[in-house]
This record gives structure tokens, sequence and C-alpha cells, in this order.
């Protein structure tokens, strides 16, 4: 059985597809042949069996070195940690990338928007969150949870030390995703192929930036992807296997995007947020890491 023996956990709008692809380059690295499986933090998927998560997104590694799952809302996922322990094991070793949690919220909440998932301004989004996620989850709606969550999921310390209670420190090789990935690219990749003990002397393209800010090209397509009417039944009778599915659906994605640049936030509300929401979290993480956030 060909199991995953490093992951990516996050945090989600932290540049963890750009290091998805600069990673997957490498002759020795195998990824799952879309980012995200996201089998730990769905149930749904999780209730298929490990047999399941296998053959599904891991049935064609060859001898590659490193086995990777890059889902960034494991991080996030109470249940996630316990469940990989659970059925991979303890030597399990995971890359986190931490961003200012701040610009990671309003970057998620600008995702949200562009898919037509958010109708509330950035500010009572964040205020009426707490409400939300509490109501999404009585009704067993993870995925609207995961799209709403846009301060939950920058609460760095708090995640960081529910893996601890599973996995070591060691395991973990922690990003500081303004200082290391954005200024010290070069640097931060070696350090990357040194925690997964690789050879560094590969040519890797590390120029990319992937899934920066986005706008759709077309509407129509966006909303054929979310819809669940007749055709997703269609399409699930004409394409039997979920991996070719989610693959098909990925790039359709990727191609139905464009950058744009979005109105940023201003200095005093980016302060007032991390004031109010992270402040003490952050606190608690540098503790952790041993590492000022500088944020």
């Amino acid at each position: 059985m060909n199991l995953p023996n490093f992951m990516c956990i996050g945090a989600a709008k932290s540049g963890t597809t750009t290091l998805y692809d600069i990673i997957k380059q490498h002759p020795d690295v195998y990824v799952s042949p879309y980012k995200e499986p996201h089998f730990f933090d769905n149930i749904n998927l999780f209730e298929n069996g490990i047999d399941w998560y296998n053959k599904t997104f891991f049935s064609d590694v060859k001898n590659e070195k490193c086995i990777f799952d890059f889902t960034p809302s494991y991080l996030f996922n109470e249940n996630a940690p316990k469940r990989i322990f659970n059925l991979l094991g303890k030597k399990m070793k995971f890359i986190i990338i931490l961003r200012n949690p701040v610009d990671r919220a309003y970057s998620h909440y600008l995702h949200s928007v562009r898919d037509e998932n958010e109708d509330l301004s950035f500010q009572t989004a964040i205020n009426e969150e707490k409400k939300r996620i509490l109501s999404y989850r009585k009704e067993n709606k993870y995925h609207k949870e995961l799209k709403a969550s846009y301060i939950s999921q920058g609460m760095y310390g708090k995640m960081v030390k529910n893996y601890l209670n599973f996995f070591p420190k060691n395991n973990f090789l922690f990003i500081h995703f303004e200082e290391d990935l954005v200024t010290e690219r070069s640097a931060t990749i070696k350090k990357v192929l040194d925690f997964l003990s690789l050879d560094n002397s590969k040519s890797l393209n590390i120029d990319i930036k992937s899934n920066s800010a986005s706008k759709v090209r077309y509407k129509w397509i966006m909303r054929l992807l979310k819809s669940s009417g007749w055709w997703r039944k269609l399409i699930k009778k004409l394409i039997f296997s979920y991996k070719w599915r989610q693959i098909i659906k990925d790039k359709l994605h990727r191609i139905n995007i464009i950058s744009f640049t979005p109105e940023p936030l201003s200095k005093k509300i980016k302060n007032k947020v991390y004031q109010v929401f992270f402040l003490n979290d952050i606190k608690k993480l540098e503790g952790i890491i041993d590492r000022k956030m500088n944020w």
C-alpha cells in the first residue's frame, strides 16, 4: 500500500498551491493527482476507508521517496490530527506555512466572494462568523464552514497545539509566508528539500506564484461546477472514477480564473482585526514554535 509520509496541512490561502507546484517538479516527489484530497477532514470521504484513500490518490506511486497529501484545511479541522495519527502513524511529517492572519482572512474572504459564497462585507462576515459556524455544524455542512471560517482558520496557535498533542515538534517544518516563502524563496525551498531529505541539486522552477487573488472568466462555468443538478448525475455515470471527476473539475477551475488586484484593507482595519481577533493566539504560536512572527 502506498500512503503519504509527508503532508502540507496549511494554512489555507498562504502559498500552499505555490509550494505544491514547485515541489511536484522533483523526481523523488509524488503528489496526489489534484492538490487537495480532503480525506482526513471530510467525513464522507474518510468513511470510505484507508484502502479507498490509497487507490484513489496514490495508486500511481512508483519509487518516489516522498509521497505528499497537500490539504490546507487539515490544519483547521479538529479531527484531522487524530485520524492521521491513527491511520498513518506517529512518523508522519508536516509542512505548515503561516501567513499574516489578517491578510489570510481577507484573501479567504475574497475567494468566497469570487465563488459567490459570500454576500456580506468583510467586517460583517468576521463579526458573524462564530454564529454562522455554529449553525453550519448543527446542519453538518462542513463545506460551508470551511468557506466562512475567515478568522477561525487563522488561529494558528490553537491549531498547531492540537497537532502537537499527537506528533512531536521535530516532525514539523514551519514556514513564515512573508519572510521565508516570499522574501527568501531560494533558501526556503532548500530548507524544504532538506526537511524532505531530498537532493537539492535538482533544477526546479521556483519562480512560481500560484493561486493569487483572482476573478472568474466565465461565471456560468463557475456556477456549473458548483451546481448539483441533473448534469452532475450524468457526469458521475460517464466518469465513474471520483479521482478523474476531481481532476477535471480542478483543471476547469484553474482555466476559468484570471489574476486581479483587489482593493486592499486599510491599515486601520488590519490593525483592529489583528488586535481584536489574533493577538493572543499569535503570542501562543510564537511560544510554541519559538519564533517572532513580526506581523
